[in-house]
């Protein structure tokens, strides 16, 4: 799953691919389609003792020799932050009253949707990586404002990696 956010808070579902596989190669090409095309910095892995292992493998032999500016986070719920459930209503609840999480149509949206909407799903993976990834969110800092070199002022030079009026 990949979730942008906004500098007022608000989550955006971008991408929803849900697979299975047994082959780290796979994890691997899916990570980096979704990286190329939506350039996240950070991914954050459930893992258990086992899966610690896939991780450490990804970190390794796949995301460094491929000079990825990546970050992988290793991920291990405790019993203090309560049952699955719990965690993920507690991350989401309060988001979607205020409405601050959007979607947008097609690909597995609809999975989403019904994993949130319904008491006991089948499956409930895809809104525990929505939980996961939005706790993990950071909005951007300072103001976004995008001047032209025009619009502030002809006579002055800007500073290429600053920006500003010297």
């Amino acid at each position: 799953m990949v979730v942008g956010c906004d500098r007022d808070n608000n989550f955006y579902v971008l991408d929803i691919d849900r697979f299975k596989t047994n082959k780290i190669s796979d994890y691997f090409d899916k990570i980096l389609k979704m990286h190329v095309r939506w350039g996240f910095r950070k991914i954050r892995a459930e893992v258990n003792a086992a899966q610690e292992v896939i991780v450490e493998d990804l970190k390794l032999n796949y995301i460094r020799t491929h000079g990825l500016a990546l970050s992988v986070e290793s991920y291990r719920p405790t019993k203090h932050q309560g049952s699955k459930e719990e965690r993920v209503t507690a991350i989401l609840q309060p988001k979607f009253e205020n409405r601050q999480i959007w979607f947008s149509e097609g690909g597995n949206t609809q999975l989403l949707e019904e994993e949130l909407v319904f008491q006991k799903p089948a499956h409930d993976d895809i809104k525990d990586s929505l939980a996961s990834c939005i706790e993990i969110c950071i909005a951007p800092t300072g103001r976004m404002i995008q001047h032209t070199r025009q619009s502030v002022s002809t006579s002055g030079s800007f500073h290429p990696r600053f920006g500003g009026v010297v």
